[in-house]
């Protein structure tokens, strides 16, 4: 079976054309990132393609994390059509073509020409959905132009892969077929995330992503100011949302995989209380450090608590919530005080290592390339 991804920062669809070379499939990937992040990242040349310089400037400005959101956001949003366009002179023949949703359209039609099947891939809920979600939480609304090209993406479609329960739901809202839907949930870098022993002192929460309203920090500061004797920790970038002043907070900005796992090490409880976030790999992350997590069930959270052995170290709140996010905080915090003196720490079986492993992730996948495969006339 010949495999062709076409992305463009890469995301998890890096992940996935990792393992699937590691496992012999026959796969050409072709990202926006430059030639040394493939090569860092394990996707090498000649099946690793890099469009970077030919996206220029664009290809750069969409990677500039110190320049206003603004300004990024427009050059993603033209490097989206770019990057299909480049992707659909460079397109060879092949079984499958797996592509980033709102990226993939004139590629995807490529694809089709040449005889493959179409996978999109969609990594938050509906774009439909996704888009009242943010404004009913006071965010700025997705341009018109991002949610044309989700919307072409999808028509372009055999099947949608999500990752999660939620965001399948809510294609299924929006009229999309049952069965052109497939949910994959992530995976963990198991060497990167290890189980240390339990930090000493007053409750340390942990929050990771973007400081936005999307991702329900508004209600998180609520909850966290209703007990002075927890302190927040915030790694990541700030969006729309003002950031809290006093002892009680902190941000440390963006981290590496390396300086999270240290950070995640130095925390009791990981949160993710997102109004809309299509999974949250960060919270496979914590699990795998050792760390409880509490998160909306608009998360992966759901589908986490269903993977492994002991789901009590995932509490579920109601998004939007700040009440019922304390509630889960405290609860979760009760039972996080059992570790106390636990040198392992591990919260997860062999079995939940193997699921929640990034070649666990890319086995499922895999697997239903394999049941797609022997489909006939998939496209409906």
């Amino acid at each position: 079976m010949k495999v062709v991804i076409g992305t463009t920062t890469g995301f998890h669809l890096r992940r996935l054309a990792v393992e699937m070379n590691r496992a012999g499939v026959d796969l050409s990937y072709f990202s926006s990132m430059p030639r040394f992040r493939l090569r860092r990242d394990g996707l090498a040349a000649p099946w690793a393609v890099s469009l970077f310089p030919k996206l220029l400037p664009d290809s750069a400005l969409a990677l500039a994390r110190q320049l206003p959101q603004p300004i990024q956001m427009r050059a993603t949003e033209r490097m989206l059509a770019r990057v299909d366009e480049a992707l659909a002179r460079q397109m060879v023949p092949a079984d499958i073509f797996i592509g980033l949703s709102s990226m993939a359209v004139r590629s995807a039609a490529r694809a089709r020409e040449l005889g493959a099947k179409v996978i999109i891939e969609r990594g938050s809920r509906h774009v439909l959905s996704q888009n009242d979600i943010l404004v009913q939480g006071g965010a700025k609304p997705l341009s018109q132009l991002y949610i044309e090209r989700e919307l072409a993406s999808y028509d372009a479609a055999d099947i949608v892969t999500v990752l999660s329960s939620h965001a399948a739901e809510s294609f299924l809202e929006q009229g999309f077929p049952r069965e052109k839907l497939f949910v994959c949930p992530l995976g963990v870098d198991l060497k990167a995330f290890m189980p240390s022993p339990r930090p000493t002192g007053r409750l340390k929460l942990l929050f990771v992503g973007q400081w936005s309203l999307r991702k329900g920090v508004d209600t998180l500061v609520t909850a966290v100011r209703q007990r002075p004797d927890w302190k927040l920790t915030h790694v990541g970038s700030m969006a729309d949302a003002p950031f809290p002043q006093g002892d009680q907070f902190q941000s440390l900005g963006h981290r590496d995989h390396g300086g999270l796992a240290e950070v995640m090490h130095t925390h009791h409880i990981l949160v993710l209380p997102s109004r809309e976030d299509g999974f949250g790999m960060v919270l496979l992350e914590a699990l795998a450090a050792g760390r409880p997590v509490v998160a909306s069930h608009m998360t992966g959270g759901p589908d986490i608590r269903e993977m492994i052995t002991t789901p009590d170290w995932v509490e579920l709140v109601a998004p939007g919530d700040a009440n019922d996010l304390l509630r889960g905080l405290e609860v979760m915090a009760d039972r996080e005080a059992t570790l106390e003196g636990d040198k392992n720490r591990s919260l997860l079986e062999p079995a939940d290592l193997d699921r929640l492993s990034w070649s666990g992730y890319a086995q499922r996948y895999m697997d239903f390339l394999g049941i797609l495969g022997t489909m006939k006339g998939a496209r409906t």
